[in-house]
């Protein structure tokens, strides 16, 4: 069962990476599928704890057959998997971990529907954080960001920075996924404003070769740098 609480306690500070389709292969063929493995087992080689299936732009029949195989080698290799907005695709390959943002559907709805599910919920400013605590009993954790000015998303929201991550982790009930623009420059700041996961996909994925290296460099930086 996936409690981040006890996860962060057992690990101290846990990797969370999230997947975008300039990342991922562009179809759903057996080469790339097996492309899909590699990013898994690398991800799981470098220290990486939870992985995160995001797709905004390929086709509904890829993503189905990209987020089932990532899913099944998550499996394998012990890592928690999670859906990125598709409660539809979630229920359709068996997955019960979702993660949502502030315009798809709400996490009552979701959860009306599938009680057992675990949501992931996004934030961007301290009042939508506020506003998060109110539903935190649908909720398993929030994600905070972009802390930093990042190019992976399409009109992103502006960046938070490291005071308001500070405010978010205070005030959050929740564990706090900290995203957004986060590397190995700036991960230091990230976990002394006591954000405990940092999800991260271009630093990450960017350079498959290195999915297992920047992962344990990020990891070891974070680990020295926490309190």
């Amino acid at each position: 069962m996936f409690d981040l609480k006890k996860l962060i306690e057992q690990e101290k500070f846990v990797l969370y990476v999230v997947t975008d389709d300039k990342f991922l292969p562009q179809s759903a063929n057996k080469k790339d599928i097996s492309k899909i493995k590699e990013i898994v087992r690398r991800c799981k080689d470098g220290g990486a704890k939870i992985l995160q299936y995001r797709a905004k732009k390929l086709d509904m029949f890829i993503q189905l057959k990209q987020a089932e195989e990532m899913k099944y080698e998550c499996e394998k290799e012990g890592i928690f998997f999670f859906i990125n907005d598709r409660a539809d695709l979630a229920y359709i390959i068996g997955e019960n971990k979702i993660h949502i943002g502030q315009e798809d559907i709400p996490p009552e709805k979701i959860k009306e529907k599938f009680k057992d599910f675990v949501i992931g919920f996004s934030t961007h400013n301290i009042s939508q954080v506020k506003e998060a605590m109110k539903k935190k009993h649908l909720l398993n954790y929030i994600s905070f960001g972009p802390i930093f000015k990042t190019k992976t998303k399409e009109n992103p929201y502006p960046a938070t920075g490291i005071e308001n991550l500070k405010r978010a982790v205070k005030i959050s009930e929740l564990p706090v996924v900290a995203i957004g623009g986060i590397n190995y420059n700036n991960i230091d700041k990230v976990v002394k404003a006591g954000a405990r996961v940092a999800a991260s996909i271009s630093y990450i994925l960017e350079n498959p070769k290195e999915i297992e290296k920047r992962s344990q460099k990020i990891i070891k930086k974070a680990l020295e740098n926490i309190n």
